[in-house]
């Protein structure tokens, strides 16, 4: 997975002009930086890769965890790491 995967993924949810603000902008970028780490994180820690499909299914909980504010049981582990860093990122911005 390379930073221009993950940039036509994000950019791919704005799919009209008003949903492509400065905001959305730096809500993104935090996202693919948090993301980036992750990924590299997850290699040097256990060697495992994260897929675009993995960023993809933590993209589908996202609005879920977000609105409930807890993570579901069935999320694996990959995930769930994911999932647990774009929350500290958002929060961050």
């Amino acid at each position: 997975m390379e930073k221009s995967d993950l940039e036509q993924l994000f950019a791919g949810v704005l799919n009209s002009p008003e949903q492509d603000t400065e905001p959305v902008r730096r809500v993104f970028y935090a996202l693919i930086q948090a993301t980036l780490k992750y990924r590299d994180d997850v290699m040097a820690d256990r060697g495992e890769v994260v897929t675009v499909g993995a960023v993809r299914e933590s993209l589908d909980w996202l609005p879920y965890i977000l609105a409930v504010g807890n993570m579901p049981d069935t999320v694996d582990d990959v995930c769930r790491g994911l999932l647990e860093v774009w929350v500290a990122a958002l929060k961050e911005t």
